[in-house]
């Protein structure tokens, strides 16, 4: 769940006969877009997995599905024929299995087995077929949720991570599908099989798929869904590391959520995160570029410093000074804006900083709430029990990531004072947005034997799992 729409297109008819449900999920039953917009396909192949038919006919309102007819072949393709109308012929052949008029109702095909392969994976379910424009079509699987979820948590988190973990996981993909419907009116599906929504392989490929443990975990939690005041919660949103800390949801996307509540993560450093350190070092003349590509040009980038840090030690801004202006970045724009596919860059996580300084006004928070301007004569209390007074204005702390150097003092150099050598050189920890559950920290937590309940309670906040 961690990057970009594609194009978007509407079907007047389908929408027309068949208006969405105020709840993305129907009678249990999950629509996933596999190709749509730049993706759509000139024509779709399937082939039965088990050997045997199809059944022709389409999905109605309640997604349950009507059957018109039937076939023995096992290896089918659909294709346009004309206007809105849909062919079904046997592969690699021109003889026509059966004919649809996708304007009454998207084609619908269900294989007569419990699975089907498509561009090389295998799916459960069914399919719907929709005219896209330009001769395409958009492929839907059409699939029972418990199936669903079990083609999400192997390909979210690795099938041999501790069960509990897996459990989590499977907890957070059946809560995310069910309160999540940003694609549902526009483009008639629940969700999208990518990071935009939650990656669905389907069964995998024969040699990526999933794992007994993942199974087990979706159906060792069965139904169980996270709720927040008695109502499903819309964002179960999940990173891959949080690199210390996680984050408020508002900090981030700017929206009050009062389950998406960061807190210090103890838990996380207990396990081996990959690249849980990182580094990437972008020049001047490249963030240039990239600030003029997203339309926010300051002219020549002079100086990059990180001008807000949140109370738990994640960005909240970024500034940049260039020959032509300054512009200010706020939440997870921090992290995006750095994002180019032309340099293959990007900064991993919320929880950064920029030549190892801090900008803007300076200070420290102190247990996440009020902010010193000066460590000097600060007191502290040691583990000891023993209080002590600080002299200067910096000082060595243990966090759950390990002994850093904090100091109130704010380092705005002037123009182009900020560069290494003419480079920006941004180091960090994590990896993702750092909203809601750390998969690495799930891990470390079922490690030490926490069970998938308690997981789920430490990194969303107030919640109740039912």
């Amino acid at each position: 769940m961690k990057n970009k729409l594609l194009t978007l297109f509407f079907v007047v008819t389908f929408f027309a006969l068949s208006a969405p449900s105020a709840s993305a999920v129907t009678n249990g039953v999950v629509k996933v877009g596999l190709r749509y917009g730049s993706s759509a396909l000139a024509s779709a192949n399937l082939e039965n997995a088990e050997g045997a038919g199809y059944e022709f006919g389409y999905y109605d309102a309640d997604r349950r599905f009507v059957s018109l007819g039937r076939t023995d072949v096992t290896t089918i393709t659909m294709s346009l024929s004309g206007g809105s109308s849909i062919s079904v012929t046997r592969t690699n052949t021109s003889e026509v299995l059966y004919e649809h008029n996708a304007g009454d109702r998207p084609l619908g095909v269900r294989p007569a087995g419990n699975s089907t392969w498509f561009k090389g994976y295998r799916y459960a379910g069914g399919f719907e077929y929709v005219p896209a424009g330009a001769g395409g079509l958009k492929v839907v699987n059409v699939v029972d949720l418990e199936d669903y979820v079990k083609g999400v948590v192997p390909y979210e988190m690795p099938g041999d991570w501790p069960l509990a973990a897996l459990e989590a996981q499977a907890v957070c993909a059946r809560t995310f599908v069910q309160g999540h419907n940003k694609h549902l009116r526009d483009e008639g599906f629940d969700v999208c099989n990518g990071v935009d929504c939650q990656v669905y392989n389907g069964r995998g490929t024969g040699r990526n798929e999933p794992s007994a443990d993942s199974d087990r975990a979706v159906e060792n939690t069965a139904g169980l869904c996270i709720y927040y005041n008695g109502t499903l919660v819309q964002d179960a949103v999940y990173h891959s590391s949080d690199g210390g800390a996680t984050e408020d949801g508002y900090n981030v996307w700017g929206t009050e959520t009062g389950y998406l509540k960061g807190k210090a993560d103890p838990y996380e450093s207990r396990t081996s995160v990959p690249n849980n350190s990182w580094s990437v070092t972008y020049t001047a003349a490249e963030l240039s570029w990239i600030l003029d590509q997203k339309g926010h040009s300051v002219g020549t980038v002079q100086d990059v410093y990180v001008s807000e840090y949140t109370p738990l030690g994640n960005v909240r801004q970024v500034t940049f000074v260039g020959s032509a202006g300054t512009k200010t970045f706020t939440g997870d724009d921090c992290r995006m804006i750095f994002y180019s596919s032309t340099y293959q860059k990007s900064v991993s996580s919320m929880r950064f900083d920029i030549n190892g300084r801090r900008g803007g006004s300076g200070g420290l928070y102190v247990n996440g709430a009020g902010l010193l301007s000066s460590l000097d004569g600060a007191s502290v209390i040691s583990g000891g029990g023993t209080t002590g007074t600080l002299r200067g204005n910096s000082a060595s702390v243990i966090t759950s990531s390990g002994t850093v150097t904090v100091s109130c003092e704010a380092s705005r150099p002037s123009s182009g004072g900020g560069s290494q050598n003419g480079n920006f050189v941004i180091t960090g920890t994590g990896n993702g947005h750092n909203v809601g559950m750390s998969q690495y920290g799930a891990k470390a937590m079922a490690e030490q034997g926490y069970g998938f309940q308690e997981i789920l309670n430490f990194y969303y906040t107030d919640i109740t799992i039912r």
